[in-house]
């Protein structure tokens, strides 16, 4: 694997890439989840006190849904892992 950026890899880095592209480290989605929530109580926040717990409500519906998914499209790759 060629670097064709301007980045400098240190060699773990490198050694990372070798490994190619079907390789990848992710973050548990636990992680993606509290910095949505965070987010989404800073963004609610800015709002009028009295539409507060209304937007509270259907956000905390929509991230219901989103962990839901994410679950179900989690479970359906380890069970074709399998």
């Amino acid at each position: 694997m060629k670097n064709l950026t301007n980045i400098i890899f240190n060699e773990e880095e490198m050694q990372l890439l070798k490994y190619g592209l079907n390789y990848s480290i992710v973050r548990p989605t636990t992680t993606y989840f509290v910095n949505l929530l965070a987010e989404t109580e800073r963004a609610i926040k800015l709002l009028d006190g009295k539409m507060q717990n209304t937007y509270r409500i259907l956000a905390a519906n929509k991230l219901k849904q989103i962990i839901n998914t994410s679950q179900k499209e989690t479970l359906c790759k380890k069970v074709n892992y399998m």
